[in-house]
């Protein structure tokens, strides 16, 4: 049964951040997000304005505390240099949240994309109420020793397994989810934890994490492959996600056909076969800490998912025709290594030249992607991108 929730005050923030950002100055931001600091120079030539406007821009970030000045930087024939600029780590601050079948994480992230705290909760109650009050508890308990102006709270990303429906106002989950599926999730939270909200599904968080903080810093366009206790994904074309017109794009279970689908790679099915293989394993949680590719069960697992995984990543290759794909979700970097080994997409030669195929490669960004990507999401919304 969808439990409905009476409204509660929510946290008060009297005062909210600055958050109109221009087309150049997330320009500006990007860079300086990407290299760390840079000169003023450097920072006209990339993005083609004039140093004057540059400067403009600066003070402009400066005023408002997104930037300050960073170490001296050396130029050809003036060893001294200028002060290069950078971010200022408490610039902005957002909380991610990430909702799984069973656990709940949380991140706390500064303007940097640094995580300055996070925390993981296996959880058997994952009923609204319950999990609501956990993510306050632990949000007030986040920003008391960590941000020493509540004003400079951005928002919150929520990432929730699940598919969206009605044009991405509303989530449709997994049963354990019950209580959040199929009703408007941003007010839900909002209106519990009194800061504004972004709701996203978790394959597509984890690849803003991906995009912002991995992989994405080397190459712009492309897909991700999300293993959990099912198997999503995203596709980031030239830095941005790619919703589609109702926020599901690259769900890749949906590319399987019927005789592939019971066998898609999902860690539900690597958790039943380690079990039956005499692994006492409780949840995925802890199959995911304990796991080593020596584990009964494991080689079976990689044995039943190669096709649909085949399948998987020959869909994604033809179709979005991204520069990599990207192993990664829950799924610990030695088992997505092992998987790459794997895998063999589809190709037939054309006089001898075979179709051009993605290289797949494991996430760099690990442990819980999906909360740090949902506490990129405010930063990529109104900063970045």
């Amino acid at each position: 049964m969808i439990q409905r929730l009476a409204p509660q005050a929510p946290a008060a923030f009297s005062r909210r951040l600055d958050v109109a950002a221009s087309r150049n100055e997330r320009a500006l931001l990007d860079l300086i997000l990407r290299h760390g600091c840079l000169g003023r120079a450097m920072l006209a030539r990339e993005t083609e304005l004039t140093i004057q406007s540059v400067s403009r821009l600066i003070e402009g970030l400066e005023a408002r505390g997104l930037v300050r000045r960073g170490d001296r930087i050396s130029t050809r024939g003036n060893p001294s240099g200028g002060y290069g600029v950078e971010l200022a780590p408490d610039g902005a601050f957002t909380l991610g949240v990430s909702l799984m079948t069973d656990a709940l994480s949380i991140v706390l992230m500064n303007f940097r994309g640094e995580v300055l705290e996070s925390r993981f909760e296996p959880r058997e109650d994952m009923s609204a109420e319950a999990v609501l009050k956990a993510i306050q508890a632990a949000m007030e308990a986040l920003i008391a020793a960590h941000v020493p102006d509540r004003s400079r709270m951005l928002g919150i990303g929520v990432a929730v397994t699940g598919y969206f429906l009605e044009g991405g106002r509303k989530l449709n989950p997994p049963e354990p989810l019950d209580d959040f599926a199929l009703v408007d999730l941003q007010s839900m939270f909002a209106g519990r934890l009194g800061l504004p909200v972004i709701v996203e599904n978790d394959a597509s968080a984890a690849a803003v994490a991906e995009s912002f903080l991995g992989v994405g810093r080397d190459h712009g366009t492309f897909a991700y492959i999300h293993f959990a206790g099912g198997v999503g994904g995203a596709i980031v074309v030239e830095g941005r996600l790619m919703r589609g017109a109702r926020g599901n794009a690259g769900e890749v279970a949906g590319i399987l056909p019927l005789d592939l689908f019971e066998t898609r790679p999902t860690l539900t099915l690597l958790l039943r076969l380690c079990r039956e293989a005499g692994v006492e394993v409780s949840s995925i949680s802890e199959l995911v800490a304990r796991l080593d590719l020596d584990m009964p069960g494991v080689s079976l697992w990689r044995e039943v998912v190669r096709a649909p995984l085949d399948a998987i990543v020959s869909a994604l290759g033809a179709v979005a025709d991204p520069e990599v794909i990207v192993l990664g979700g829950r799924l610990p970097t030695a088992l997505a290594e092992a998987l790459i080994a794997d895998v063999r997409p589809f190709e037939i030669p054309r006089r001898g030249a075979p179709r051009p195929l993605p290289s797949l490669v494991p996430a760099r960004v690990t442990g819980e992607p999906t909360a740090l990507g949902a506490a990129v999401l405010p930063l990529k919304a109104h900063f970045f991108g």
